[in-house]
């Protein structure tokens, strides 16, 4: 579609081992360079992806987006990332990651190119942006780092001075571990059907990190992922009752600025945690998400998220395009 539309094709870029990781530390290739921090690890799983377009080489690039593989390296290299509604993009030929959370999603370094991609995959001419209401995800918005949390007051109090009704919320009942669970025993048990085999065939290749989750798919049984599509689909039915059309729910794309390179694999894990209490909502209830390069600390940039209604892909192009603008 975007080759038809005049893109041209640069070239195929690293990514993590299977997509399997939000970090972009591949041992077989490397780590392709964060080109806002270069001392701190790109994310992932698209991680070549932000880096070539953070880096000038490309002007937008492809990834897929399944527990927050577009979304965190856009925060952590300072670009847009968009992942859209689930399902409005054709998955035809792509090799399936956990099919109920998968998408295509992109990476700019401005909301125009945004927007003009995300016009061309989704079918769909620009909206004027018209929304009625922001919601603070409070739960979100909490960190100990009162450099940040300064920052993060600094935006909340410029979105208070727009003409929309501000509300506060948090998104992450009754906790977000339920949420990631969810997520993950589905991702888990879909993972294992697609490539379940080949993965235990070639399980000594992967690298340590990813080895030691690999290793775990197939402890899910049929009856736990059955039990975690009914739950789903109540968590879906609380976070539609709270971003219903015209409502927007904003809180940072990712913890914090990118961690440093050469973590361990405790750390590593920790972090991943923490991390996917940013990424959970919009992957499990299927809704449109983009992170902005609207924040930074120390240089390093911290992506603030709007997430929509499902099918809003274009008033939070829209709301880019306000937003990047200043």
């Amino acid at each position: 579609m975007l080759l038809d539309e005049g893109a041209t094709l640069i070239g195929k870029t690293i990514s993590d081992e299977m997509a399997f990781s939000l970090n972009g530390e591949n041992v077989h290739y490397g780590t392709p360079l964060n080109p806002k921090c270069p001392e701190r690890i790109p994310g992932g799983s698209s991680s070549g992806s932000a880096s070539a377009v953070a880096g000038g080489l490309v002007d937008f690039a492809l990834g897929t987006d399944t527990a927050g593989s577009v979304r965190i390296p856009a925060s952590y290299c300072g670009i847009y990332g968009f992942r859209p509604t689930h399902g409005a993009i054709s998955l035809e030929g792509i090799h399936p990651m956990a099919f109920s959370f998968d998408v295509v999603g992109w990476f700019a370094r401005t909301p125009d190119v945004l927007a003009k991609v995300g016009g061309v995959l989704l079918g769909i001419e620009l909206p004027e942006f018209k929304i009625n209401k922001f919601v603070i995800a409070r739960d979100l918005f909490d960190t100990n780092d009162h450099r940040v949390s300064s920052k993060y007051d600094a935006f909340i109090q410029k979105l208070s001075g727009l003409p929309v009704e501000i509300t506060e919320a948090e998104l992450g009942k009754p906790d977000f571990l339920t949420w990631i669970e969810v997520l993950r025993n589905i991702q888990w048990w879909e993972l294992n059907q697609a490539h379940g085999e080949w993965i235990f065939q070639n399980l000594d290749t992967f690298g340590e990190e990813i080895r030691g989750r690999l290793e775990k798919i197939s402890s899910v049984t049929r009856n736990e992922m059955e039990e975690k599509r009914l739950l789903r689909k109540q968590l879906i039915n609380q976070i539609e009752n709270i971003i219903s059309p015209g409502t927007i729910a904003v809180f940072p794309t990712s913890p914090g600025v990118a961690p440093l390179k050469g973590r361990s694999i405790d750390e590593a894990r920790a972090s991943r945690i923490n991390t996917m209490r940013h990424t959970c909502i919009a992957t499990v209830a299927g809704l449109p998400q983009v992170s902005m390069p609207l924040l930074e600390k120390d240089g390093c940039p911290i992506g603030i998220s709007f997430l929509g209604a499902r099918g809003q892909d274009g008033q939070l192009l829209a709301a880019a395009q306000v937003f990047g603008k200043g």
